[in-house]
């Protein structure tokens, strides 16, 4: 680690610890009583401060560290396990077990994470085509697997509509910087310049998150 490095890191810790209890207070006062705001609340500030771990470090390095994607991975199983609504899921217990019998109490949560984990895989798997076709047909590539590894971590966070829709905030994002820096510099917008896409993609998925559990009516989110 260098020493510009090490110089950093408080400044990246402390973006990081702003951004989680800016995601906590959003849960704690942008709720109405009885809305499971208790549990909302630790979700939204470790997704926030993960978004913005990951941002942070993409800006700096053009990497997503690992152990940030595992993380988010892992946190987001368990609010697809405990936290999202069930009618958010395609595969629900009353699929298996039926109406007319007792759901055993594990069913939900498993269920749950099992879903999860297919929005893992298709959001993942998407990202790596485009990568796969990119380089195929332009011979640079387009994504790194940072990237790719950060939709599938992102995925069992949002309900299987919101994949898209958070797919095109981070984009939308990343163009309009793209654009804004290259006639800030007066220069021509190179398609092969490195873009930290991360940077991008993880807060558009925060927020698209925090839209839907707050109930907030937007374009895209239906």
């Amino acid at each position: 680690m260098t020493a510009t490095q090490r110089s950093s890191l408080p400044a990246a810790l402390a973006a990081t610890v702003a951004a989680a209890l800016a995601g906590a207070a959003f849960a704690a006062f942008g709720f109405a009583p009885g809305t499971m705001t208790a549990v909302i609340a630790p979700f939204a500030a470790v997704f926030a401060g993960l978004a913005t771990w990951v941002a942070v470090a993409d800006v700096r390095t053009f990497e997503i560290p690992d152990s940030a994607n595992v993380a988010l991975l892992v946190t987001g199983l368990a609010w697809a396990a405990f936290g999202a609504s069930p009618s958010d899921l395609p595969l629900t217990p009353a699929l298996v077990f039926g109406t007319a019998t007792d759901t055993p109490v594990w069913a939900g949560p498993f269920f749950g994470a099992i879903d999860g984990l297919a929005r893992a895989a298709i959001a993942a798997g998407t990202l790596l085509a485009v990568r796969t076709f990119y380089r195929r047909a332009r011979g640079i590539e387009g994504l790194g697997l940072g990237d790719i590894k950060l939709a599938g971590a992102v995925a069992p966070w949002l309900a299987w509509p919101d994949l898209p829709t958070a797919l095109f905030v981070g984009v939308l994002g990343a163009l309009l910087v793209a654009v804004g820096v290259s006639l800030a510099a007066r220069r021509r917008l190179d398609g092969a310049a490195w873009i930290p896409f991360g940077a991008f993609l993880a807060p558009a998925a925060w927020l698209v998150w925090a839209l839907r559990v707050g109930g907030v009516p937007i374009p895209l989110l239906g």
